[in-house]
């Protein structure tokens, strides 16, 4: 239930547009999501990672969550929340303004496959991660949020959106550090 990185989400999305416009005779079809992304105002998140936990946690009692992601669907911030428990793996669409669930699944785990519980109360808010990965950046506002354990540490994936330009920044949930910073023109 890994979901795809922000780059691969685009690349795909482009070549779909590609693809139309060639099945349609030619017709130029104008997509461009890290513009579009950049339209969607943050002012709009208006529940934080630990309340949407709250709500993933009222519909599935007792599961431990793995993996936060917050990014634009439609014209909307949605956070994805996924856990497991011994047996099976949970998965939680919420809104980010409204903190409405919107969409639940959960499927069998394969064999021996395990998951790594995040520790919030560990680990920085987005908001202080969007911070750093911004001042990283350089240039461009925080588009979409990932928090993950790497090698049992928290680690913020953030997608900084700068016009045309995206870069990627990884931050250390724990201690704050920079892992990486990478951008795509």
């Amino acid at each position: 239930m890994k979901k795809q990185p922000f780059k691969k989400q685009l690349t795909h999305l482009l070549a779909v547009t590609v693809l139309t416009a060639s099945s349609l005779g030619g017709i130029a079809l104008v997509t461009n999501t890290a513009v579009s992304a950049a339209t969607v105002s943050t002012s709009k998140i208006k529940l934080n990672e630990k309340d949407a936990v709250k709500k993933f946690h009222k519909q599935f009692k007792n599961v431990e969550v793995d993996e936060i992601q917050l990014e634009t669907k439609g014209n909307k911030f949605v956070y994805e929340i996924s856990g497991a428990d011994n047996q099976k793996e949970y998965s939680a669409d919420i809104d980010a303004k409204s903190g409405k669930v919107t969409n639940t699944k959960s499927e069998t785990l394969e064999n021996g496959e395990q998951k790594t519980n995040l520790d919030l109360d560990k680990a920085i808010s987005r908001k202080q991660a969007n911070k750093i990965a911004e001042k990283a950046a350089k240039k461009g506002q925080g588009q979409a949020w990932t928090l993950e354990n790497d090698n049992g540490t928290p680690v913020w994936d953030v997608e900084v959106v700068n016009g045309q330009k995206s870069t990627e920044v990884k931050v250390n949930a724990q201690n704050k550090k920079v892992i990486s910073v990478e951008t795509d023109d």
